[in-house]
């Protein structure tokens, strides 16, 4: 009872909370509308949307220029807001270069790789979604400065219901293999119309934009070729898998990592935001913040374990129960998956400690060698089995031995 008691009062537990529940509520409505969504659409429709995702993921590293990373470091609001203007317009040029690429590629080059993406015409949402996620992630970070995180809550939880509602309506009323596609740019398109209502805009001049730019420049310097290295070592699998293996492979991964990641997706990203909030205001009145990171290490641990010794015992038992037999190959990959996933839950929120203690460049060498180690871990399984269990296995493999790596850096620096 005491134990409870003091659980409920702590602000770090009610702030994550606050940022959970309306994830946790969304991602139940992803759960029980999958059964659905994997029987109106084929397994190649979620390799389709799997391929685009990932691309745009990998791309909308450059549509912020990472200064999202600096909304929570100026004291004053002033101040940050001039960051934000500054990330919507570094968001509105990479859209126009996002339009100009798939243009390029679509209507003169004709490119015909990624299994059929730029085949069809809905690759035209491509800037629009580009925008959006600039949009929505400067906006996000600019609520968790001001620790809205209710606001945030009911945003993330907009977006993603709002996703599956209208993926569930195309399938069911259209059959069209890309709606999964359009609901996405959907969503995102309504959580960002959400949080900009909120948002009370000045009149900022360019060379005040220029100036906050230079002030921050670590942040595009370093944090661009990290995240672009953490973003392809997560998102390259699909990519890859399309070109060595078949789209189908690709969705068979595609639902495996969706679900199983839903721990990862509901928790850690709520974790990880109070996390940064708190270790920045210890560090600034200790000089620290190891107490805070060791107390962080032990929930994330007593979480994650026994989530993820869960889904390595069922996963294949389950996936062919809920999806159909035909998904028993996605609960296999899902089991091979929740290992590095389990590692994943516990290092990533823990990272916040490079970009507050300014370590970014060792993060970027960090992340650049897992990349290229990742890679060379998928064509490894291809060129020597010929077998895409082998290549998650060798994947996971490396991603297991950088999480180590990270995870004592970020345990260094929390002293």
């Amino acid at each position: 009872m005491k134990f409870i008691k003091k659980a409920v009062n702590n602000q770090f537990l009610r702030n994550v909370s606050s940022l959970a529940i309306g994830t946790i509520i969304s991602q139940i409505v992803v759960i029980l509308a999958s059964p659905l969504l994997t029987r109106f659409y084929s397994v190649e429709a979620f390799g389709l949307l799997s391929l685009f995702t990932s691309c745009m993921v990998i791309f909308g590293v450059f549509t912020t220029g990472r200064y999202e990373f600096a909304l929570g470091l100026p004291e004053k609001d002033d101040k940050a807001k001039i960051i934000f203007r500054l990330i919507t317009l570094i968001g509105s040029i990479t859209s126009i270069v996002c339009l100009f690429i798939v243009f390029i590629l679509r209507e003169i080059v004709d490119y015909k790789g990624l299994s059929g993406l730029f085949e069809t015409r809905w690759i035209y949402l491509a800037p629009i979604y580009s925008f959006c996620i600039s949009l929505y992630s400067g906006l996000l970070y600019w609520n968790q400065r001001g620790k809205y995180y209710k606001r945030i809550t009911i945003a993330n939880a907009l977006q993603v219901i709002t996703t599956t509602i209208f993926s569930l309506i195309f399938g069911f009323f259209f059959f069209f293999e890309e709606g999964m596609l359009l609901s996405l740019v959907i969503g995102v398109i309504a959580s960002s119309v959400f949080l900009l209502r909120k948002f009370s805009f000045q009149d900022i001049s360019f060379n005040e934009i220029k100036k906050i730019a230079i002030e921050y420049i670590s942040f595009p310097k370093y944090m661009i070729l990290s995240d672009l290295s953490l973003t392809i070592s997560q998102q390259f699998v699909p990519i890859i898998f399309s070109s060595l293996y078949t789209t189908t492979i690709v969705g068979f991964y595609s639902l495996a990592n969706r679900m199983i990641r839903l721990p990862n997706i509901i928790i850690t990203s709520s974790i990880a935001s109070v996390f940064r909030n708190e270790a920045i205001d210890e560090i600034r009145i200790k000089g620290n913040c190891k107490e805070l990171y060791i107390s962080t290490l032990k929930k994330l641990i007593l979480i994650s374990v026994p989530i993820y010794l869960f889904v390595f015992f069922s996963s294949p038992f389950l996936f062919s129960l809920f999806f159909g037999e035909k998904w028993i190959v996605a609960g296999k990959i899902a089991r091979i998956l929740s290992i590095v996933l389990m590692f994943e839950f516990i290092v990533i929120p823990l990272n916040s400690l490079f970009y507050i203690k300014n370590k970014q460049k060792i993060y970027l060498r960090i992340q650049f060698l897992n990349m290229i180690f990742g890679i060379m871990a998928l064509f490894s399984g291809f060129y020597y089995f010929n077998n895409f269990y082998y290549s998650i296995i060798f994947f996971s493999t490396t991603n297991l031995i950088f999480y180590s790596i990270l995870f004592n850096f970020s345990y260094k620096y929390s002293k």
